[in-house]
């Protein structure tokens, strides 16, 4: 497979567990659909406090938006399909490509860390988002329970009254 940025020849690396392609020159990453999750899941290092600190880099943007506009990549397993570019996790200004075709992602150099690094901070802050968040959720999903409860028993209602209307 060829880089879709500088075509040059992708060689295979173990990147913590998964075999993935790597180009030599510009050090774009070259994923298979899922994994990503994979590499996520199980990722090796865990980045320490300072390095999630550098996170704040991620809210600037990674290439200026008239670059975006026009940055228009193939999929280097499918060749002729142009890969979609989205936002790792929405607002993390994360720009990834993704293959509509196959699943499979591309990451400029260096983004691929920044997934990892993004989600260790996440994982860092659950205990404190869940005890600030949990008691809400949990009083949400009991409302939505209920309803759901409320609705089933409407239904069965019309279900029992429509069966005894027939046998009157």
């Amino acid at each position: 497979m060829k880089c879709p940025r500088c075509r040059s020849v992708l060689r295979v690396v173990d990147y913590d567990g998964v075999q993935i392609e790597v180009c030599s020159d510009c050090r774009g990453e070259w994923l298979h659909a899922e994994e990503l999750e994979k590499i996520v899941e199980h990722h090796d290092h865990v980045f320490s406090p300072r390095d999630l600190a550098a996170l704040e880099s991620i809210n600037q943007p990674l290439v200026a938006v008239q670059a975006q506009d026009r940055d228009i990549l193939n999929c280097p397993h499918c060749e002729t399909i142009e890969m979609e570019r989205f936002n790792y996790a929405e607002a993390s200004d994360l720009q990834l490509h993704k293959c509509p075709e196959c699943g499979g992602i591309w990451a400029d150099k260096e983004q691929l860390e920044k997934v990892e690094e993004l989600v260790d901070a996440w994982k860092a802050s659950l205990e404190a988002d869940t005890a600030q968040y949990g008691p809400i959720l949990k009083k949400i999903a009991m409302e939505e329970r209920k309803e759901m409860d409320r609705d089933v028993s409407i239904s069965r209602f019309a279900v029992v009254n429509t069966i005894l209307r027939h046998l009157l």
